[in-house]
């Protein structure tokens, strides 16, 4: 059997440190400084179309009250009413009796 110490598994906890360990070495460093000038738009073109890219992401978005209206595409489609059970037209709580039984 081997020990917890070899196992190449990492739990949440684990993850979680690693992860906070690298945003902070990599925010200090000014590597994200760096990444942000680079996605820069350089012209009025490039920021326009990045603009309409974001829009068109966040048509696709669930939740949002404004989906899908920088685009000007058709709205979702509507949801199911909810219904309690028991309350449906022709809904039979006990099993019918069959004949000849």
């Amino acid at each position: 059997m081997k020990s917890s110490n070899t196992s190449k598994v990492q739990g949440e906890g684990a993850s979680a440190k690693k992860y906070n360990e690298q945003t902070r070495s990599d925010s200090k460093s000014g590597k994200a400084e760096q990444a942000a000038r680079d996605a820069a738009p350089r012209n009025a073109q490039e920021k326009e179309a990045m603009r309409k890219a974001e829009a068109e992401g966040r048509s696709h978005a669930k939740g949002r009250a404004d989906a899908g209206q920088d685009s000007g595409s058709q709205p979702g489609r509507p949801k199911p009413e909810k219904k309690a059970p028991g309350k449906h037209p022709g809904y039979k709580p006990t099993p019918e009796k069959l004949p000849g039984r």
